[in-house]
């Protein structure tokens, strides 16, 4: 079996992203992460990290079923032009996560 991504176009990269998103039981909790993202670069936030869309989404006491789901949530909002991912990390402020690194992402 072959996993390379090199032959597909865009939007065959894309589908299975959005095959999980829509048959995903936290459909909702991953739109309400990407109005999260929205709502930072509106009120002047540059860099973010998934720490931001986890504050956002925990004042909104908005819960997921499976925490990867976050993954999702960044995942597409890079394939859709929202953020750009830079090379720099900084630990964790989530205790769930015990300080490891996260990466840094550029709002667009």
């Amino acid at each position: 079996m072959n996993l390379s991504t090199d032959n597909l176009t865009p939007s065959q990269i894309l589908q299975p992203i959005y095959h999980q998103i829509n048959s995903s039981d936290d459909h909702n909790w991953i739109r309400h992460g990407i109005r999260s993202i929205l709502y930072l670069k509106n009120n002047g936030f540059e860099l973010i990290t998934s720490c931001d869309i986890w504050d956002c989404l925990d004042s909104m006491k908005l819960q997921p079923i499976n925490p990867r789901s976050m993954g999702l949530v960044v995942k597409l909002a890079h394939k859709n032009g929202l953020v750009e991912r830079t090379d720099n990390y900084r630990p964790s402020r989530r205790k769930q996560a015990n300080q490891r690194p996260v990466r840094i992402w550029r709002l667009v």
